[in-house]
């Protein structure tokens, strides 16, 4: 009898920690589904995954998927807002570099890479595409987009308000083009298409001086 209690014994365990271990579990069952997810897109695109390809990638069944994404649209926003909180990390290094030209340099070489590493760029791509089609895609896009830009603006903005760059054009009009830039480098994974990293870190520096017109520049001219 006293062998039976013992091994029936467990120890207790707080009502915190089991909460806890539950959000664990449900947090790595959520990033193996957006990998897969991921792999499925690149593979087949958008369109052509469908959520019982993502299943089978997983390993998982469709009435557990669903529980924890509805539908192909949700899972792009959660993989858009993965990306999001793996950008806040890099750009919250640039907006500390006190020269806004390296900063915007230094934020655009770390992004290029990013986008290159793990097929980043062909899932980029894709969902680029299906944005032009799919209005909740181009929603998640749109808001990402805005929310770099804002955090850009204060950055460059305190630039000129100090004094420190003269842009040629005002933000309205700076702010879109730059981001169109590092858009566009994204889209078209340089590092794959055998452009030198050294060698794109000084056209990129050489491109945002132009643009940004630094004031130490423009005296020493």
């Amino acid at each position: 009898m006293d062998d039976l209690i013992e091994n029936s014994y467990r120890p207790f365990e707080p009502v915190e920690a089991q909460a806890s271990s539950r959000a664990e579990r449900r947090e790595q069952q959520t990033q193996r589904i957006l990998d897969a997810a991921k792999a499925c897109f690149i593979r087949s695109g958008f369109n052509g995954a469908s959520m019982h390809d993502i299943c089978a990638a997983v390993g998982m069944s469709p009435g557990a998927l669903y529980r924890y994404f509805p539908s192909k649209e949700a899972i792009v926003e959660a993989i858009c807002e993965r990306d999001r909180r793996d950008d806040a990390v890099l750009f919250a290094r640039v907006l500390q570099e006190p020269d806004v030209v390296e900063g915007l340099v230094m934020g655009a070489m770390a992004h290029i890479r990013h986008m290159h590493e793990d097929d980043n760029a062909k899932l980029f791509a894709e969902i680029c595409s299906e944005a032009m089609r799919n209005q909740a895609v181009e929603t998640t896009c749109m808001k990402n987009m805005a929310e770099v830009q804002q955090m850009f603006a204060g950055y460059i903005g305190g630039a000129v308000e100090r004094g420190e760059i003269d842009p040629p054009v005002g933000l309205d009009v700076l702010l879109p083009t730059l981001m169109s830039i590092a858009h566009g480098m994204a889209l078209n994974d340089l590092p794959a298409m055998r452009v030198p990293l050294d060698k794109l870190e000084v056209l990129l520096r050489a491109m945002v001086v132009g643009m940004l017109r630094p004031t130490k520049c423009l005296e020493t001219a």
